[in-house]
């Protein structure tokens, strides 16, 4: 009764009311930052730990997802230093995920080819 539309779940609105990600600067805890990632779950938060936690200036990433029916992940990131800093790391990670999956998508489409053709 109470779960929002599935359209509603992963598309921003087109008022620009809400932006995909937001940064909050941790207080307590130095040189750590708390990303607000809208319209995303599980699938974003679970990838974007693991490649941060690959990065030796990463002291912790997590990720939750604050209520199941808001569409939304929170990941917080902690580095050794300031400089690169958690925001650095996140692009950092992202980066390196783009490439990752884009190697993924290339190997896949080549495997396709050879079952298309066999020889």
């Amino acid at each position: 009764m109470n779960k929002p539309d599935d359209f509603e779940c992963w598309r921003l609105p087109d008022d620009d009311s809400v932006q995909k990600v937001t940064c909050v600067k941790d207080t307590k805890v130095p040189n750590a930052v708390m990303f607000v990632v809208e319209r995303e779950d599980h699938t974003l938060g679970n990838i974007l730990r693991m490649q941060l936690l690959e990065d030796d200036q990463v002291l912790f990433s997590g990720y939750r997802v604050p209520h199941p029916l808001e569409p939304a992940i929170q990941v917080r990131v902690q580095t050794r230093s300031e400089n690169p800093g958690p925001v650095q790391a996140l692009k950092g990670a992202i980066t390196n995920l783009k490439s990752e999956l884009e190697t993924m998508e290339s190997r896949f489409q080549a495997a396709v080819q050879n079952m298309k053709s066999p020889g």
